[in-house]
């Protein structure tokens, strides 16, 4: 099954779909969807914890937005 997997990766990238959505990253309405929030002094403001589902997206195109838990 893994194998298929990567197949499929590998479709993705040909077709230039790119994923988004990392630890650390600042947190963007426009690409996030952001569904827990933390106060953590350990964290920047509006960091990007934790990411639940990994966003897609064409060039400027989202495909899906990340689903994110964010600091502060």
């Amino acid at each position: 099954m893994a194998g298929l997997f990567d197949f499929l990766l590998k479709i993705y990238k040909f077709l230039g779909v790119e994923e988004f959505g990392a630890v650390g990253d600042k947190f963007d309405p426009n690409f996030h969807n952001g569904v827990m929030h933390v106060d953590d002094d350990n964290y920047g403001e509006e960091e990007i914890v934790d990411v639940f589902m990994k966003g897609y997206k064409i060039g400027d195109k989202i495909i899906r937005p990340a689903t994110v838990k964010v600091a502060n």
